[in-house]
């Protein structure tokens, strides 16, 4: 392979990486200015205790939809 071909595949590799990686960055920082009020002020909710209570109930409506679910499909699945 000519050098300097070998050098444009060389080149074209690494700005493809250093635009991933840059998006990569981009994004997360995006992501913490936008939603970092929200993670402080959920984190704030959760030492009141209030939420605390709360969770359980939820994760275990949770799985009784998903075995309902299931059930169905089961159901479903015999016929």
């Amino acid at each position: 392979m000519p050098q300097q071909k070998r050098r444009a595949i060389t080149r074209r590799w690494l700005i493809t990486s250093f635009l991933i990686y840059g998006m990569m960055v981009a994004g997360l920082l995006g992501y913490f200015a936008v939603y970092s009020h929200r993670v402080t002020h959920e984190a704030a909710v959760d030492t009141t205790g209030a939420m605390a209570a709360a969770k359980p109930g939820r994760y275990e409506a949770v799985i009784a939809n998903w075995s309902r679910y299931r059930g169905k499909v089961a159901r479903a699945d015999a016929r």
